[in-house]
């Protein structure tokens, strides 16, 4: 089942309590579909600053993943997890997958330490 707000489950909702909670597929895809997207560097880190349509922005930094005590991919990729599970195999689960010339949903293995970007209603 999806996770977002479960606070057994959903890390945001776990460390910041509150309304917070780890975005959705749907919500990701939103994300993807009507917003601004500018590869850029803020603070030395690379990554997209993500403009809405109401001209309200956030930074996601290309940050890579980890598996075990290993970091990959950091300052190329960037990925932000969602709460929603693959609907064929829920060992996987819905993503947010980025380098300088694409950004897209994805799904992958619910294991990785892909990094998290909280929303809040």
């Amino acid at each position: 089942n999806d996770i977002s707000g479960n606070s057994t489950y959903d890390v945001a909702r776990a460390k910041w309590g509150g309304s917070w909670r780890l975005p959705t597929k749907k919500e990701l895809e939103e994300l993807k579909n009507k917003c601004k997207w500018e590869w850029t560097t803020i603070n030395g880190k690379k990554g997209y600053k993500v403009t809405g349509p109401n001209g309200n922005s956030i930074f996601l930094p290309a940050a890579g993943y980890r598996s075990g005590l290993s970091l990959y991919y950091a300052g190329e990729y960037g990925y932000c997890c969602s709460s929603t599970p693959y609907e064929s195999n829920d060992f996987y689960a819905y993503y947010l997958d980025f380098i300088s010339s694409y950004h897209d949903v994805g799904r992958n293995r619910r294991y990785y330490g892909l990094s998290v970007r909280p929303v809040s209603e």
